[in-house]
Parts: structure tokens; C-alpha cells; sequence
């Protein structure tokens, strides 16, 4: 079977907020952020919904 998709990604609402509050802590402090949980809280800050073109109905 074969369909087309169209992936969106989508950012929480808290999210341009916790990384901008990161880049202020390490700044202020000259520590560097522990990235793994940077990542961490990035991927659960990012929405991906993808959607069959055809019929429009989301594939989740």
C-alpha cells in the first residue's frame, strides 16, 4: 500500500521558553548545560502529526 503524508512539527507552548532560560543560566553562571537533558526536554517539547494527503485523517 502506498499513501502520501504530510508531517508537521509542532513546538509546546513551554518550550522557546525552558531553551531560553537554559542559554541565560549558562551564560550567567559559564557552565555548560548538561545536553542530554536539554535533548531530553526538547523531544517532549516537539508535536509531530503527520496526515494522509487523500483523505485528510491523521495517522497517529
Amino acid at each position: 500500500m502506498r499513501a502520501t503524508v504530510t508531517a508537521s512539527v509542532r513546538l509546546r507552548w513551554w518550550l522557546r521558553w525552558y531553551l531560553a532560560a537554559v542559554v541565560w543560566f549558562a551564560r550567567v553562571t559559564g557552565m555548560e548545560p548538561d545536553w542530554e537533558r536539554v535533548e531530553w526536554w526538547i523531544r517532549r517539547g516537539l508535536v509531530l502529526r503527520t496526515t494522509r494527503v487523500g483523505d485528510g485523517r491523521c495517522t497517529d
